[in-house]
């Protein structure tokens, strides 16, 4: 099993409620010097185009607290307000201990924002990063051919629903099960998750629980953690724009009986077709047969 799991954070600033934050390049680069100067963060050289800088992680301390799982990459990437945290990893037993991994992250991105980011830009007013995570799930065997209770299933044990993505040539494509829940989003799939749809998730969650807890803390000047208000606002925006409805799926399930009948259809047109070439030639050569003799 392959997963990677990403951490999104928003920061908030002081005085914000009063004034919008906004750093010019220079603020920028001297941000990213300070934070290059801490210790376990080296930059990396990234795309020319790219306004994010990304910082190779020293991965060695938290790789012994899950053992049994290997971090094959792990990066960070800053930009202005947003910072996200990206962990690649492989093993057996992921989902199993998912929840150990999850928290394992989270105490290790907590103290590179506090140690790394917010303390040592201090001067440019930098207070607090709201957080949640993002997991996806590559599980070969993620379609499940036992039998269950419907009722008492995982998916009814938090808001989950299912969406098919179309592909360029397909009304159907791959499949996700997405699981909304108030540590994190997971979304499983037999195949990589497209980066159309790993965006389109990524800026669902800032819009719809991130930037929505800062509005909040804004609004009453305290800290205000992510509640089942954000959640169901994502699990809207998600259905909505991403396609999770129950008429999206039905539509998609009808392209693709439409499309088998289609093929179905061509083959036996193509079979008859042939056929009937069979069969005129033999009538060809059994008349010059009796023709001739």
């Amino acid at each position: 099993m392959k997963a990677e799991v990403y951490i999104l954070g928003l920061f908030t600033f002081k005085d914000e409620d009063k004034k919008n934050k906004v750093f010019n390049d220079r603020e920028l680069n001297k941000i990213n010097e300070n934070i290059n100067s801490t210790d376990g963060l080296k930059l990396k050289n990234i795309q020319p185009n790219s306004r994010w800088k990304m910082y190779q992680l020293d991965i060695s301390e938290i790789q012994t607290k899950i053992p049994l799982t290997k971090i094959t990459s792990a990066s960070m990437g800053y930009y202005h307000h947003r910072l996200i945290f990206r962990f690649q990893l492989t093993g057996k037993r992921i989902d199993i201990d998912l929840r150990k991994i999850r928290k394992v992250f989270n105490d290790y991105s907590k103290n590179i924002i506090t140690n790394s980011i917010i303390n040592p830009n201090k001067v440019y007013d930098f207070k607090h990063c709201d957080t949640y995570q993002l997991i996806f799930l590559r599980n070969r065997q993620f379609l499940r051919f036992s039998k269950e209770d419907a009722v008492f299933s995982n998916d009814t044990t938090t808001m989950t629903f299912d969406i098919s993505e179309p592909s360029a040539i397909m009304p159907f494509g791959k499949k996700y099960n997405i699981r909304i829940s108030i540590p994190s989003t997971i979304i499983t799939s037999k195949e990589k998750v497209s980066d159309d749809f790993s965006k389109a998730m990524i800026n669902a969650i800032y819009q719809s629980c991130l930037y929505e807890i800062k509005d909040k803390r804004k609004m009453k000047n305290e800290t205000t953690e992510l509640s089942e208000d954000q959640l169901v606002k994502l699990w809207q925006h998600i259905i909505d724009t991403m396609g999770g409805r129950t008429l999206d799926k039905n539509i998609a399930k009808i392209s693709q009986t439409n499309l088998i009948v289609a093929v179905a259809a061509l083959l036996l047109g193509l079979i008859a077709i042939d056929a009937k070439k069979i069969f005129s030639f033999a009538d060809f050569i059994k008349h010059i047969f009796i023709t001739l003799f």
